[in-house]
């Protein structure tokens, strides 16, 4: 087995390791989903909230330390700060964090539909009341990821099933930040202190 620095993991493949290596419950797709439905309904988490989030969803009472595990909880925390970043400035760069095409297709589906309900999950949780009552666009938006979350995960591997999965997860990309928008005040939090990790 070739040996990959961490550098040249993606995000989910380091992400799903650490959790595999845990003994976690859940997926980590549901994690990252969950941290992007918070940052969305206009919370924020210095670096111990957001390392307890990620041990209680992995159904831990504390992590198996060891080298990677420290690795980990330093990639970790830069996952949190890029996103913030990413999301604010509104990023072309911002991605969800999904397993890439060398999965096959209906893990990849399943891994889409776990990420979406994460992130209306972290949603719900910071946004609270406004969901109620926001915009009419935002409530169209949030009904179609609910039927996203929802997705079937035994599509038939084809060409037209790949190029269907890209094009939900781009809407989802696309709504994401739409809902970020809708929830965060841009202008107000340029420069607020508590956007990043202490």
């Amino acid at each position: 087995m070739t040996d990959f620095n961490i550098e040249q993991e993606s995000d989910f493949d380091w992400l799903a390791n650490f959790y595999a290596s845990q003994g976690a419950i859940n997926h980590p797709c549901e994690l990252h989903g969950l941290l992007i439905g918070r940052l969305s309904g206009g919370e924020r988490l210095n670096a111990d909230e957001w390392l307890k989030l990620v041990v209680e969803h992995m159904g831990l009472e504390q992590l198996v330390q060891d080298d990677k595990s420290e690795q980990a909880l330093t990639n970790l925390v830069d996952l949190y700060t890029n996103n913030v970043q990413q999301l604010e400035d509104m990023a072309m760069g911002f991605s969800l964090v999904l397993p890439d095409d060398e999965f096959i297709l209906n893990q990849r589906v399943e891994a889409l539909g776990m990420w979406v309900r994460g992130f209306l999950e972290g949603l719900a949780l910071a946004a609270k009341g406004q969901l109620k009552t926001a915009e009419s666009d935002i409530q169209e938006l949030l009904r179609d990821l609910v039927a996203i979350s929802q997705i079937d995960d035994q599509a038939e591997d084809s060409e037209d099933a790949e190029k269907e999965i890209n094009e939900i997860i781009e809407y989802v990309r696309i709504g994401v930040v739409t809902v970020f928008a809708e929830f965060n005040g841009q202008e107000e939090s340029e420069d607020d202190p508590s956007k990043t990790l202490h």
